[in-house]
């Protein structure tokens, strides 16, 4: 009689062991590479984030040959935040881009009219600050149509770039977004405190990674989140004093080295 590891449906003990290293070697390269994700994401350093923003559909930065900069503010319009927003952007004559939830642009219209009175660029950032990456294609191409149609309703534009709830997106989110008339944008310096508790860290984060054509995160929102107004302040100062020019995220695009454009 033959040994019985040979017969059909037994699993040689040198295979199983095989198979076990295989199976620890995936969880080993999964939980890399979510490391590495994590590093980038927390630290964001230059060289990873200009790779990233030279390449693909999503635009993280461009290569400008100016000293210019987008600063985008995320998650309003609010009746007391973003008009306080505007006052130190109006103080240094700076000019950025507000990713504007749906709700608040039907909530405070007015103020959504003052953002682009003063020049200032207005985004798709969805109805509400839900995940972009936990929503249906469906629901996602729906949420971020209605917001579309109600911020050209009221200021007569459609915006050119979204940028999705959380700052993540799947892959057929991805190309829904690409088929229509936005184009995805995140960003490569974010502030990722939102309550700024700390104004001088946030600060010192921010310029340790400025490089012409940076793309900057900063967020709207409730009181608690008050502390952006200060750093706006100190930021701007900086970059004036650095000789950068914060400008719309269409003029960054739009005076970039073409081959990062499209």
């Amino acid at each position: 009689m033959g040994d019985r590891s040979d017969s059909p449906g037994t699993v040689r003990p040198r295979r199983a062991g095989r198979a076990a290293r295989a199976g620890s070697g995936v969880l080993v390269a999964v939980a890399g590479l979510g490391a590495l994700v994590a590093y980038v994401v927390r630290r964001q350093p230059p060289r990873a984030v200009g790779v990233l923003g030279g390449r693909g559909p999503v635009l993280f930065a461009v290569r400008s040959p100016e000293r210019q900069v987008a600063i985008t503010i995320d998650d309003g319009p609010t009746g007391t935040l973003t008009p306080r927003l505007l006052e130190v952007l109006a103080a240094h004559d700076a000019r950025a881009t507000f990713f504007m939830l749906g709700a608040g642009v039907q909530a405070h219209p007015d103020v959504v009219r003052a953002v682009r009175a003063a020049g200032h660029e207005i985004g798709n950032h969805g109805w509400t600050d839900r995940p972009a990456g936990l929503q249906t294609r469906a629901h996602l191409a729906d949420d971020l149509a209605r917001t579309a149609s109600v911020i050209e309703g009221v200021t007569g534009t459609r915006p050119r770039f979204m940028r999705p709830g959380s700052g993540w997106m799947r892959p057929g989110h991805l190309r829904d977004v690409r088929a229509g008339e936005e184009r995805v944008a995140l960003g490569s310096i974010a502030v990722l405190d939102l309550e700024v508790r700390d104004v001088r860290r946030e600060l010192a984060f921010i310029l340790a990674r400025l490089r012409p054509g940076a793309v900057i995160v900063l967020h709207d929102g409730g009181p608690e989140r008050a502390g952006v107004v200060p750093l706006l302040d100190r930021l701007l100062a900086e970059l004036t004093s650095r000789g950068y020019v914060s400008v719309t995220l269409s003029d960054l695009v739009d005076g970039a080295t073409p081959s990062v454009r499209s």
